[in-house]
């Protein structure tokens, strides 16, 4: 029983842990696919807030960017993307920047989103001198929002050309001025995991609850089976106690009959008493001093079983060379077990076919109501008897197959056991060397 308790841990543990995988896949999946979601519609009011900025957007605005940018090329530096001189910044940002906070608050309306953007031109090259003027992961901000973006997803990219020509005076030259302008726009979600968890809570609660659930219904099935076990055991327990009390009385009466004078009652009391030490030696199985059996005694054994069971037609073929191991109680306590299970389970007709040479084979069949398949692996373990309609009315402790199972690992052999049709067939192998 603990061997199969353990097979069951293992089993559950494993099962949990695939569940446990299969839900944390799952909630993954769903997760991703929420975060995808609220993702694309916080991009539609990106792009929405975006087309309504580009109205506020003129031809005087690329002027102020070109003057920049003439200013750029004298050596005016950026630093945190900003211009350093004050009043050189590009000087619609503040203005952009409130107009960005209220046109994005007004898409965003009740949806519970928190949307954070920027707009910025990332690359400004000279075409004339062939330079970027803009430093190494630096941009010049047009317009963004306060809340600054730690994992921004792009919007759009735009490419665009500025080209002017302005005189100069004093070296009476027309200076051009052609620039290659590079700019993005980009926004992030900055709630989308408190969002997302917010749609999944109930998935991840369920989950929960069926994980939890299994678990509690393994623990309690698992104090059931030690309480079985533990019954099992007191059982067990009470029937060697009776079994080995049943010794005393049982060496009484043998003396008691030995000197009985009336051979009719005698030979009943005997028999009677054959059968108790026999029920007794299945609880123990106590080993004695025997001898190896011999082919006349296995003869001898089948004439007496025959008269014992007058209502059954033995087929018995015996093959006897030599036997170098097996001991006379041990056999006749294999054959009393497998035929007398034969007989309280329906049998008429029994076929023994035993041969000892090399190895030693016993077999036996009958067609009885046999064996379900799915009891094989059970019906050696002391005490086990199956529960069926058909097994209702026969009595026995269950521990005849588990003394045959027990004999012959003593021999280092094995049994097999083979539901039929019909009945069921027991085969036995052990190794004949001294």
């Amino acid at each position: 029983m603990n061997r199969k308790k353990h097979i069951t841990i293992i089993l559950f543990t494993f099962s949990l842990v695939i569940l446990v995988v299969l839900q944390g896949y799952y909630l993954y999946n769903s997760y991703r696919l929420e975060e995808k979601e609220l993702n694309r519609q916080a991009r539609a009011i990106a792009d929405k807030t975006l087309e309504t900025m580009e109205k506020y957007e003129t031809e005087t605005n690329e002027e102020k960017l070109v003057g920049d940018f003439d200013r750029l090329k004298q050596g005016i530096t950026i630093q945190k993307e900003k211009i350093t001189n004050p009043e050189r910044i590009y000087s619609s940002e503040k203005l952009y920047n409130q107009k960005l906070e209220k046109t994005l608050k007004d898409h965003i309306g009740d949806s519970g989103f928190e949307i954070a953007m920027k707009s910025e031109i990332y690359s400004i090259l000279d075409e004339v001198q062939k330079k970027e003027l803009l430093p190494t992961n630096r941009s010049l901000v047009l317009y963004q929002t306060v809340r600054k973006m730690t994992k921004p997803l792009t919007i759009n990219e735009g490419k665009w050309s500025s080209r002017q020509t302005k005189e100069n005076t004093d070296l009476k030259l027309d200076e051009k001025n052609y620039y290659l302008v590079k700019s993005k726009s980009s926004f992030q979600l900055l709630n989308v995991k408190f969002l997302v968890f917010k749609k999944i809570i109930p998935l991840i609660i369920i989950s929960l609850l069926i994980i939890i659930l299994i678990v509690i219904l393994f623990r309690n099935s698992i104090k059931n089976l030690n309480r079985q076990e533990k019954k099992i055991s007191q059982l067990h327990t009470t029937i060697d106690s009776i079994a080995h009390e049943l010794n005393t009385p049982i060496t009484t009466l043998k003396f008691s009959v030995a000197q009985s004078s009336d051979s009719e009652t005698k030979a009943l009391l005997e028999r009677q008493i054959k059968r108790l030490e026999n029920i007794v030696a299945s609880v123990h199985n106590n080993d004695s001093d025997d001898v190896l059996i011999k082919k006349n005694e296995i003869e001898h054994y089948f004439s007496e079983i025959q008269k014992s069971f007058h209502n059954i037609d033995f087929n018995i073929k015996l093959n006897f060379i030599e036997n170098k191991v097996l001991y006379k109680n041990d056999f006749r306590q294999i054959m009393d077990n497998l035929i007398d299970n034969s007989s309280k389970y329906g049998a008429k007709e029994i076929d023994i076919f035993i041969k000892i040479n090399q190895l030693i084979e016993m077999e036996v069949s009958d067609d009885g109501i046999g064996i379900p398949k799915e009891e094989k692996q059970n019906i050696f373990d002391k005490y086990y008897r199956i529960t069926r309609n058909e097994n209702l009315h026969v009595n026995g402790l269950g521990v005849g197959l588990f003394l045959v199972k027990t004999i012959v690992n003593k021999y280092k052999g094995s049994v097999e056991v083979q539901p039929k049709k019909r009945g069921v067939s027991f085969k036995i192998t052990i190794p004949n060397e001294a």
